[in-house]
C-alpha cells in the first residue's frame, strides 16, 4: 500500500496551461487530510552555447512583479505530447532567434514535486545561427543576450538569476561535462 491512499478528487480550477485538484487523503498512520496537486504538462529548458558563452533571456515575470534572467523554456500548450526536441528547436527560436544544428538531451528533472507532477527536459544546443526571434503574446518585451559560462555562474552566485529550472539545468549540463 502506498503512504498515502487517495480518497477523492476535486478539481477546483482548469486554464489551458494547469489544473488545480483537491485531494482527500488518508496517511499511513490513519489520518486524514487534504493535498492539492498542480497538474502541468512538462516543458523544456535549453542552454543555448556558443564557445565559452551562453544565451540567457530577459523577461517580466508577473508573479513576481519584475524582470528575470533565464535560460530559454516553455511548452506547446496546444500539443502537450510533442516530442520534447522539437519543442526545444521550437521555443529556443521562437525565444531567442537562434536556430541548433545540434541539439543534445541532457536530462531530465522534476521541477516542484512537493506539490505537482511536471518536470521538464534539458537540452544543450550549439552550433547556432541567428534569425528573427518569433515571440508569443506572453512573451512580448523578452530580451535575448550572451553572457560568458563565468558571468552566468557569477549571476547565479550574486542571486540575479533565482530561476530554480535555469540553475538545475546548467548544473546538471556542468556534472555530466558538457560545460
Amino acid at each position: 500500500m502506498p503512504d498515502i491512499k487517495t480518497l477523492a478528487s476535486t478539481e477546483v480550477y482548469r486554464n489551458k496551461w494547469m489544473r488545480l485538484r483537491e485531494d482527500k487523503i488518508l496517511r499511513e498512520d490513519g489520518n486524514e487530510g487534504i493535498y492539492s496537486v498542480v497538474e502541468k504538462a512538462d516543458f523544456v529548458v535549453i542552454i543555448p552555447r556558443q564557445g565559452d558563452s551562453l544565451y540567457v533571456v530577459e523577461q517580466f515575470r508577473y508573479p513576481l512583479g519584475q524582470r528575470t534572467i533565464e535560460l530559454p523554456q516553455g511548452s506547446w500548450e496546444c500539443a502537450p505530447q510533442e516530442e520534447p526536441l522539437r519543442v526545444a528547436a521550437g521555443e529556443l527560436r521562437e525565444e531567442t532567434g537562434l536556430v541548433a544544428a545540434k541539439m543534445q538531451w541532457v536530462g531530465y528533472q522534476k521541477l516542484a514535486q512537493g506539490y505537482s507532477s511536471q518536470g521538464y527536459h534539458i537540452f544543450l544546443a550549439e552550433e547556432l545561427t541567428h534569425y528573427q526571434q518569433q515571440l508569443d503574446a506572453e512573451e512580448v518585451g523578452l530580451t535575448t543576450r550572451m553572457v560568458t559560462i563565468s558571468e552566468y555562474e557569477t549571476l547565479i552566485r550574486e542571486g540575479l538569476i533565482t530561476d530554480a529550472t535555469s540553475v538545475t539545468a546548467y548544473l546538471l549540463a556542468k556534472l555530466k561535462g558538457l560545460l
